[in-house]
């Protein structure tokens, strides 16, 4: 399954929680029951919610009847997998890690990174594995 997504930095995306479909809004409460300071945007026709379980961040992107497409939160640099550091390591010297989170699609888990040399940023996500992958694409 491919999904396209949208960046949401704007406000023209906020969504006040009384216009999120229940069917959304349950979703998120039944995957994330200790889920604080909850703020949802439209991503194309998905919602997607910005939230903190136990002060750490997360976002979920979740369908209109309620499926949850994935989810992320952020990790510590040292929870990378060491093959996943090795690949870094190994295929962009010089870069140091500048975040990381935990990706989940369906059952399937990712890392995204974002690394950073002197203003240069670039986005990778990898399979526990240590490769690199094109999809899902880099959620933002």
């Amino acid at each position: 399954m491919s999904v396209f997504l949208l960046s949401c930095s704007n406000d023209e995306n906020d969504v006040v929680p009384n216009d999120v479909p229940e069917a959304v809004k349950n979703t998120l409460t039944t995957n994330f029951s200790n889920a604080m300071d909850v703020e949802w945007e439209k991503s194309g026709t998905n919602y997607e919610a910005d939230f903190d379980v136990a002060g750490v961040d997360h976002e979920a992107l979740i369908e209109p009847s309620g499926e949850m497409l994935m989810y992320k939160y952020d990790i510590p640099e040292t929870e990378l997998p060491d093959a996943v550091t090795a690949a870094i390591s190994q295929n962009y010297s010089g870069m140091h890690i500048d975040d990381a989170e935990r990706l989940y699609q369906g059952n399937d888990e990712f890392y995204q990174v974002d690394l950073d040399n002197s203003g240069t940023d670039v986005h990778l996500v990898f399979s526990p594995d240590g490769q690199e992958q094109t999809e899902p694409a880099y959620w933002d």
